[in-house]
């Protein structure tokens, strides 16, 4: 089946490596340039946390993080690509530590595997970095992070040819022909099938853009192999390591579809939250500063769904890597029933 994807992101290419090694041809739309990404994905701390995003998330988003894990554990070492598995760690300092305490309730109440609290010597086994400014912390087992960047550059040469520079129309009449498999002019069409997987891009109705901000650092003198999250009375500071020194901190979360540069504000509390987690991010090199937009529909669920003759995937919000193995084999599954059923009116005709 030749199938049309429209979107180059972090869903758009797993789902065109694993339709191609389906026995599938995936083409890829892609509107940026090559060397100038602007998905979500880009700019992700690239988390694998469904436990860390429970007290913000339902159910069916926990469900899907931990059904994912093992795949990413199969799929990150065919593709070559850095990630760790160790777990993650939760601290506070003194004067928030009632928050960690809630969140430990939330975790335990919620979650299959109940945290573990780590006393300063445990903290200390695991991540020597964090005892000497943290005496406790939550340790959160099976939790890991992905080099996002490199996964995108493994999955570029995976995913079947990626048209940069592109962007596929999806109109009704685009849809009417799609279902056809027809052009207007009757030749055959280029493709039997679309998949949209444009995230704050696509015009779908009742999702929304959120907006998200991160810091890229280079700081030899920090040491973290896991990822850590720093409780806060106004955010949830995440630090996801890298290879070569590097590191990604995140925490802000704006209710907007604005796609200017990160903002001063922002910026300054990133960089000091990251220095009140550890000391050695004061002698740090800023790599980059990067906002993203991130789809979400009203409930923060993804949904995959057909629509006009269209598969459409979206609203993964914040939890695209967490839940993207789970949502692509959703995807693949639908793809399969089209299959059948276009080689059942195939036969039936």
């Amino acid at each position: 089946m030749r199938i049309a994807i429209v979107g180059a992101g972090l869903i758009g290419r797993l789902l065109g490596w694993r339709l191609n090694e389906a026995g599938h041809r995936a083409t890829l739309f892609e509107r940026s340039e090559r060397d100038k990404p602007d998905s979500a994905a880009h700019v992700a701390a690239a988390m694998l946390a469904p436990m860390s995003e429970l007290p913000d998330s339902d159910a069916e988003v926990y469900g899907m993080g931990t059904a994912s894990l093992p795949v990413w554990r199969q799929w990150l070492p065919e593709l070559d690509v850095p990630h760790g598995f160790d777990g993650s760690i939760a601290v506070a300092h003194r004067a928030d530590e009632p928050l960690l305490t809630t969140f430990e309730r939330v975790l335990r109440a919620r979650s299959d595997e109940p945290p573990r609290r780590l006393d300063r010597r445990a903290l200390d086994e695991l991540e020597p970095c964090l005892a000497p400014t943290f005496t406790s912390g939550l340790f959160l087992p099976g939790e890991g992070w992905i080099d996002n960047r490199a996964l995108l550059e493994a999955l570029a040469d995976r995913c079947g040819e990626i048209r940069y520079g592109q962007a596929a129309p999806l109109d009704d009449d685009d849809a009417f022909w799609i279902r056809r498999r027809r052009s207007p002019l009757g030749a055959p069409a280029e493709f039997d099938a679309f998949i949209d997987c444009r995230g704050a891009g696509a015009a779908e109705p009742g999702l929304r853009r959120v907006r998200g901000e991160v810091v890229r650092l280079r700081a030899p003198e920090v040491n973290l192999g896991r990822p850590i999250r720093l409780m806060h009375p106004r955010y949830q500071l995440y630090v996801a390591p890298r290879t070569e020194d590097e590191y990604v901190v995140g925490a802000t979360q704006i209710e907007s579809d604005s796609e200017a540069p990160v903002t001063v504000r922002s910026a300054l509390e990133l960089l000091s939250a990251a220095f009140s987690l550890h000391t050695g991010f004061a002698e740090a090199e800023i790599l980059g500063l990067d906002s993203g937009l991130r789809a979400a529909f009203d409930d923060n669920v993804p949904r995959i769904y057909w629509r006009d003759g269209i598969l459409r995937i979206n609203g993964l919000y914040r939890h695209g890597f967490l839940v993207a193995p789970a949502i692509v084999q959703a995807a693949m599954n639908e793809i399969d029933l089209e299959v059948r059923r276009c080689g059942s009116a195939s036969m039936a005709s």
